[in-house]
């Protein structure tokens, strides 16, 4: 993976922004600045641990790029180990989703090693295994799932299934708000206004041109324009407006919807911590697909989640669907990104197509409830 990253084309790494944002925000924590007082960064805090230590022994941009990219390596393989240990003892075998990970992650490779969410899928990983471990692990999911949030804040919605799948809610959600304490708590006293403006930053934001919304707008030849702004591309175009608007309570009825019918599963007596990978996976699928922002490295969320989501033959078949939506993902970007900039075929079809596959991986982690094993019961 580390091979194929480095011989991305010098636009994807040295020209990329967000490696541009993290040795900045490195560099400046270094000199002893205080994020969102001192400088802006539109990332939440958990973030940053994740950039000062190749900041501390880079002297130049590709030495930093480099171990950065060994950094999140690294976290990769650690979610690897933590995935195929959690799938053996939920499913009883680990060797479909630890190849499952593997395949996706090198299909992810133009953003599996050159972004931080590799931390998020970690911090996922290490839920997933506490779930299935349970006893008094099961606080340390929630510590796990609060470390992610803290970095990328939408893993907080495997708080809901983890709350659903094991007792002790009331405990864990103090040691999930203690830990999102812990590091926001600094932020917002010190940041004050300015952390505010970070999270208002992707309030703004446009309607990102690989967004589900904006895929099918320019397959109905809505779109008229791509514009860069917000360190990513938005559509502009008849029809735009409204669904960027309406991204919001669509997200929110999707994530409503899902959590309703874990749920029911749970009144049922069949949310066990087999269903907690399943419904951590639906609930993040649903929020990707209502979203107004839906970046290529969004998927690696995926990784520790869709391989351990289901058994049997299902699993076999999920598997594939989620490596043909990473296929078409590295199909989209950056293959044929510059086609899909300029909305020249075969740009926007690529990019419906991973839409409808993500769409269709959501239905199944909906649909297959039912067939975890019943001892992994709370």
């Amino acid at each position: 993976m580390l091979a194929l990253s480095a011989r991305l084309a010098p636009a994807l790494r040295e020209g990329s922004n967000d490696l541009s944002i993290y040795r900045q925000a490195g560099e400046a924590v270094l000199r002893g600045e205080i994020p969102y007082r001192d400088f802006f960064i539109e990332y939440p805090p958990g973030s940053l641990p994740a950039f000062v230590p190749p900041a501390l022994f880079s002297a130049n941009e590709q030495h930093y790029i480099s171990l950065f990219s060994s950094e999140m390596a690294l976290a990769l393989v650690a979610t690897l180990v933590l995935t195929a240990l959690a799938s053996r003892r939920l499913r009883g075998q680990w060797i479909v989703p630890a190849v499952t990970f593997v395949a996706a992650a090198l299909l992810l490779y133009p953003v599996a090693v050159t972004r931080y969410d590799a931390v998020v899928a970690l911090a996922l990983a290490v839920a997933v295994l506490c779930v299935a471990l349970g006893g008094r692990y099961v606080l340390l999911a929630y510590a796990a799932i609060g470390l992610g949030a803290t970095a990328k804040l939408i893993p907080a919605l495997a708080s809901v299934p983890l709350a659903l799948a094991r007792d002790r809610a009331a405990r864990g959600y103090a040691v999930f708000l203690a830990v999102l304490a812990l590091f926001f708590a600094p932020a917002i006293l010190l940041g004050g206004s300015t952390l505010v403006g970070s999270l208002a930053y992707h309030v703004d934001r446009g309607l990102q041109m690989e967004s589900l919304a904006a895929s099918v707008l320019m397959n109905l030849g809505r779109v008229s324009d791509v514009v860069f702004a917000y360190g990513a591309f938005e559509v502009r175009g008849s029809g735009v407006g409204l669904a960027a608007t309406l991204s919001l309570p669509v997200t929110g009825a999707l994530l409503l919807l899902t959590a309703l019918l874990a749920y029911r599963e749970y009144r049922k007596g069949r949310l066990g911590p087999a269903a907690f990978p399943r419904y951590a996976a639906a609930l993040i699928l649903a929020f990707m697909l209502g979203s107004k922002v839906l970046s290529p490295q969004f998927m690696i969320w995926l990784l520790p989640l869709v391989p351990s989501s289901t058994g049997g033959a299902a699993q076999v078949g999920v598997s594939a669907i989620f490596l043909c939506a990473c296929l078409m993902t590295t199909q989209v970007y950056p293959t044929h990104y510059a086609e899909l900039v300029n909305l020249m075929a075969p740009g926007p079809t690529l990019l419906l197509a991973r839409n409808l596959l993500l769409a269709l991986l959501w239905l199944l982690m909906l649909v297959l409830q039912g067939r975890d094993p019943v001892e992994n019961a709370p």
